[in-house]
């Protein structure tokens, strides 16, 4: 019997990025679940759990920082890795030395991508 695929938990609340993360995440063979808002990652989690969590920083209702923060408080929840996305002009390595998580900044390159999420997964 075939291992389950890990599950991402793609949260951007643009939609052709949701889409473009989907596209390239599940031809790598990732199940992904998408989700457009915090609450809905939220309601998303209690269905699956996911093995990896990619996250706008910039998402309605909160931020990406603030959604993870959040989930960090339980206990399940609280090792799950994280990778970031930013639109916004930033110093990346002091984001990833403060969050503790890295950061990409959009427009993505895939397979830089591809290549945290298998890092992150290890």
């Amino acid at each position: 019997m075939d291992a389950p695929r890990p599950a991402i938990l793609v949260v951007d609340d643009d939609p052709d990025m949701l889409r473009l993360l989907e596209r390239h995440l599940s031809a790598a063979g990732y199940d992904v679940i998408a989700a457009d808002s915090a609450k809905s990652a939220r309601a998303r989690i209690g269905e699956r759990r996911p093995n990896l969590i990619v996250t706008d920083i910039d998402i309605p209702e909160t931020s990406g920082v603030e959604f993870v923060a959040g989930l960090r408080e339980d206990a399940a929840l609280a090792r799950i890795p994280v990778i970031y996305l930013t639109s916004l002009e930033t110093n990346t390595e002091l984001v990833v030395q403060t969050l503790g998580y890295p950061l990409l900044s959009k427009p993505l390159n895939a397979p830089e991508l591809l290549a945290l999420v298998k890092r992150q997964l290890r």
